[in-house]
């Protein structure tokens, strides 16, 4: 699934972008403005990170989240736009190759999840110190939708599908950093799915094609996803007892996830 398969009549132009005003004249310069969508990626994910463990009770917690929201502010929309900006010309400069790019779909359908949780839901509720608006809700709904649809097709395309693991990655990395009654259990289940499937692939190599490998990745993803969820919807359920607090935890995980998957969508364009 790709912007070829929706958009089949962009074709010619697609073809002819990279050929045509302004994009013909700063070819040469797409190794800086690569670096510098690293680091504004680096950037909004900071923010972003910082915002949403602030949500969940971690990190930051000698502040307020309206105060933690109000401190990195600036930076969210500085990060936004350097990450919008240089991807609007490194889009251009490769326009065909990304057209029939799946990484690159998922790339931008999940960074419009992202840009959705944290600018129209997260930054609010943190506004608020944690209330969550009906619109709030409303807003978080619908980038949850579109996360999901991205994951879903992140999950079944042939060739970038390991790169959910990342995702997972990222998901038990933030229970381990915000959890107090699962951690262990989450360090240690992850070892166990996760090492067993990087053990068989040092055995046979880190580049093989092993049916067998490549099955046994999939059940633990998919086994791996199922127990993020149990134990992220068990933490936050014991972490507060208001349903909005619940409602914006949870909004919080699925924020920092949103945009480890828009990342990891980019850096699977290079593999796939």
């Amino acid at each position: 699934m790709d912007f070829a398969h929706f958009f089949p009549g962009a074709a010619d132009w697609i073809h002819n972008l990279g050929q045509s005003p302004p994009f013909v004249y700063i070819g040469d310069l797409y190794a800086p403005f690569g670096a510098i969508h690293l680091l504004g990626l680096a950037l909004l994910g900071g923010c972003v990170i910082l915002t949403c463990l602030r949500l969940l009770g971690a990190g930051l917690v000698d502040e307020t989240p309206a105060e933690v929201e109000r401190n990195l502010r600036l930076w969210h929309i500085v990060g936004a736009c350097i990450v919008i900006g240089t991807g609007l010309v490194i889009g251009g400069l490769n326009a065909e190759r990304l057209y029939t790019s799946q990484s690159f779909f998922v790339k931008m359908i999940a960074m419009l999840s992202a840009l959705i949780f944290t600018f129209g839901v997260v930054n609010n509720i943190a506004k608020s110190d944690g209330k969550v608006s009906t619109a709030s809700m409303i807003l978080g709904g619908v980038a949850m939708i579109i996360f999901l649809f991205a994951m879903g097709v992140f999950s079944i395309a042939e060739g970038i599908s390991p790169g959910t693991f990342h995702v997972l990655t990222a998901g038990y990395a933030v229970l381990l950093l915000f959890g107090k009654r699962t951690r262990w259990i989450a360090g240690i289940g992850f070892l166990v799915m996760f090492g067993t499937v990087l053990e068989g692939y040092i055995v046979a190599g880190l580049d093989s094609f092993s049916t067998e490998l490549k099955n046994l990745g999939i059940a633990r993803s998919i086994l791996g996803g199922l127990v993020l969820i149990g134990l992220t919807g068990y933490e936050i359920y014991k972490a507060d007892a208001t349903a909005g607090g619940r409602v914006a935890r949870m909004i919080a995980v699925m924020s920092i996830l949103s945009w480890v998957a828009t990342a990891a969508g980019g850096r699977w364009i290079g593999f796939s």
